[in-house]
């Protein structure tokens, strides 16, 4: 089933209030629940925005290998002139005080010395002179910068697998949720499917304490019983219609859950179809557990997968940080070119502009033990992942012997109250007959019918804690249905 197909069922139940319908004319199988919940749960959700946001810290640390470029563009302009005013007597003066220098000429081929006085050319020059420089015309300035990383001692290698490592797990925690979801989605089912069971049984109860109370009045009336008789009876019948909304309290409990897990909105008990695997059940309960258990803490266990690439992840940000300390230089080719030009019709011959090459080493010798905390933080985070790992190895160890324990106890409790059940029926017939033949009386048959009653709830509240453990058991391990036929 595809998203497509889930949205459709969403669709359904969203005309289901324009579109008259029974429940029969639309049933939800398991496969059709689980395509909607694929589609819609916001766990499942949530973990595939994870992963895309991992493949995306991926492409940035990539990034790191490729040049960085970026351009600068500027205008300005000065609101004044500004006057500069030269003295040039004291120029004058040294000039005067200077000797002649000969330079030679060279005249039909013969050099010959002439004397030069630079005191001939200042002597021209004023004592003084304004200079005005003019800024006031607006400016142009570009410029434009490439950094290319040539080498980092492995710091952005280690970054990048770093990342990817993380993105790796986020991949494994989409199936690992998925899995968690159908095991609990199953769990959920199997609960609904046999709570309908409780009501019935809890309804046919509820009609043999009602006779029974009346019996109890009537022989009250007549004599022949107490009114604490009568009493007991009443509060019987009282206690059977608080199991009886007890029961529909948790039915619509497990239906709000199923809303929440699926995304369909206004489901009811009759619009489900499914019936609880019980032979799966009995293939769990007779699985070798010490394989479960190895299954289950193995390296081809999702959860397991994700431990391990997040200690990777830890790792290689732990590389990163050793080579990322004082004095080691990274390595990097920068080059930048400047332009600048006045906004007039010259701004060809006035323009000016560079372009510098140059190869630079960047470290750092003391920022005060920052770098330091960082190394010891990486190792912290790396042993803590190792520890997180170990942890999960003893949690799924301690879940799976919890539900192997509640396995066994149900599938005990199932026996016995199957034999029960059986003895029971026996003793009820005797009853029926000997209340056919008038040697027994109608309160004798219906107090044994309940009593027959409450042992099939108590045989079905069994096969709901043997469903719920054989799901968790099917989540951790990865079991999967073996074909008998």
């Amino acid at each position: 089933m595809n998203r497509t197909l889930g949205s459709t069922f969403i669709a359904i139940m969203m005309l289901a209030a324009a579109i008259p319908a029974t429940a029969d004319d639309m049933k939800l199988t398991y496969d059709d629940l689980r395509s909607s919940m694929s589609a819609n749960n916001t766990a499942l959700l949530s973990a595939g925005e994870e992963y895309t946001s991992a493949l995306i810290d991926v492409e940035d640390a990539k990034s790191n290998y490729h040049p960085q470029i970026g351009y600068t563009v500027a205008g300005s302009y000065v609101l004044n002139h500004q006057t500069m005013d030269l003295d040039l007597g004291g120029i004058k003066e040294w000039a005067r005080g200077q000797e002649p220098i000969k330079i030679e000429t060279n005249i039909m081929g013969t050099p010959i010395p002439v004397p030069f006085a630079m005191s001939s050319i200042t002597d021209t020059l004023p004592d003084s002179y304004n200079m005005v420089v003019d800024v006031s015309d607006p400016y142009l300035s570009a410029s434009i910068s490439l950094v290319q990383p040539i080498y980092t001692w492995g710091k952005v290698t280690s970054n990048v697998k770093m990342n990817e490592e993380i993105a790796q797990a986020k991949a494994l925690q989409i199936g690992d949720t998925q899995a968690q979801l159908d095991a609990q989605l199953k769990a959920l089912l199997a609960s609904l499917y046999y709570l309908k069971d409780f009501d019935d049984i809890l309804q046919e109860m509820k009609s043999d304490a009602d006779e029974l109370v009346d019996i109890a009045r009537s022989g009250s009336e007549a004599g022949v019983a107490l009114s604490q008789d009568v009493a007991q009876a009443q509060v019987g019948a009282k206690q059977l219609e608080l199991a009886i909304v007890q029961v529909r309290t948790q039915v619509d409990t497990l239906v709000s859950q199923l809303e929440t897990l699926t995304g369909i909105r206004g489901l009811t008990p009759e619009m489900i179809d499914y019936v609880p695997d019980e032979d799966f059940y009995a293939q769990i309960a007779n699985a070798d557990r010490r394989i479960l258990e190895l299954q289950a803490t193995g390296n081809g266990q999702a959860t397991m997968q994700m431990l391990d690439h997040m200690v990777s992840a830890t790792q290689y940000a732990q590389k990163a940080a050793d080579r990322s300390m004082y004095v080691v230089p990274d390595i990097a080719l920068s080059v930048s070119a400047d332009y600048s030009a006045p906004m007039t019709r010259d701004f060809v011959e006035q323009s000016a502009w560079s372009v510098t090459v140059a190869v630079a080493l960047q470290g750092t010798i003391w920022d005060g033990g920052q770098r330091l905390n960082d190394r010891d933080r990486a190792e912290s985070a790396t042993r803590s992942a190792q520890i997180a790992r170990q942890q999960a190895v003893e949690t799924i160890r301690t879940t799976l012997a919890q539900n192997f324990a509640s396995i066994d106890l149900a599938l005990a409790r199932i026996d016995y109250q199957d034999a029960d059940i059986a003895m029971l029926e026996d003793q009820l017939a005797v009853e029926e007959t000997k209340l056919e033949y008038g040697t027994g009386s109608r309160q004798d048959v219906i107090q044994k019918r309940i009593e027959l009653n409450q042992a099939k709830l108590d045989r079905l509240t069994s096969r709901i804690t043997l469903a719920t453990s054989c799901h968790t058991v099917e989540y951790l391990t990865g079991f999967t249905a073996q074909n008998t036929r």
